[in-house]
């Protein structure tokens, strides 16, 4: 039972920061900029040492390029950068850098430990990066919240997004994949029912906050009754393999017929909502 509210808290508390996030710049600075420079040097030193589950050089990659993310689009949100053409290009260079970060583990484990599943995983998160499009529709709104919008982030990418991500979590981080459940609909949700375009806003936001959480609590994120593991199995590793690939590769051909459709190949041109 207490596995499973802490699960639902990591969703709720993801959510309702979200929105702070998007009511507040410095609110937002404060929690992605000055809170991680503390917390570098006064915490994250003695928290995250060998014989944890942020031991590799993945988290720390993660945490920072997720955390200079979110300060990124803040800027981008509430200052002149958000209308320069140079700056619109930050954001799918940032998620594509994301998701070649979790693309490289996946084939460093399946060369070191076995496992056709990574492979086919890394596959999948390549055909994500390849379906990246409309970056040069990004736009920050003048007025109300000031939300970062990428109106060209199709329902379509965002869940094959998160199928790829759930299936890299289960392959390379087995212990947090029910976790990876709640902070992927922490983004997800937002960016479908309460502001259309604002996902990788709320993704940057959610993930960085989930990354601080457990580098600076992994002991107790991972303690057995608090965490809740889905069966270690073969079997529905390569189901969640076939999924990723599947649904990724299919987006990959959905892409590639609207591009020969309107028969023009500028990098980040605005197809879907044009």
């Amino acid at each position: 039972m207490l596995s499973i509210i802490h699960l639902v808290l990591v969703f709720v508390v993801l959510v309702v920061l979200n929105e702070l996030f998007r009511l507040s710049k410095w609110f937002t600075l404060a929690a992605f900029i000055l809170l991680p420079l503390v917390m570098s040097f006064a915490v994250w030193p003695s928290t995250t040492g060998v014989g944890t589950s942020v031991d590799t050089w993945f988290h720390w990659a993660k945490l920072y390029s997720v955390v200079v993310a979110a300060a990124g689009f803040t800027f981008m949100r509430f200052t002149s950068l958000g209308e320069k053409s140079y700056a619109k290009a930050f954001p799918p260079l940032i998620l594509a850098l994301n998701i070649l970060e979790a693309v490289v583990r996946d084939f460093e484990l399946g060369i070191t430990a076995g496992g056709a599943w990574h492979f086919m995983n890394g596959l999948a998160g390549l055909f994500s990066i390849l379906a990246i499009s409309g970056w040069t529709g990004i736009f920050s709104e003048k007025k109300d919240k000031h939300d970062l919008l990428w109106l060209d982030m199709t329902k379509l990418w965002i869940i094959a997004y998160d199928v790829w991500n759930l299936s890299y979590i289960y392959f390379c981080v087995p212990e947090h994949a029910t976790y990876g459940i709640s902070v992927l609909l922490a983004c997800t949700v937002p960016s479908l029912f309460i502001k259309k375009g604002t996902w990788i806003q709320a993704r940057a936001y959610t993930l960085g906050l989930w990354m601080m959480y457990i580098m600076t609590f992994n002991r107790f994120v991972d303690t057995p009754g608090v965490t809740l593991m889905l069966p270690e199995s073969t079997a529905l590793k390569y189901v969640f393999a076939v999924l990723s690939l599947g649904l990724n590769g299919w987006l990959v051909l959905v892409h590639l017929k609207k591009i020969l459709g309107e028969k023009d190949f500028r990098p980040g041109k605005v197809l879907y909502t044009a």
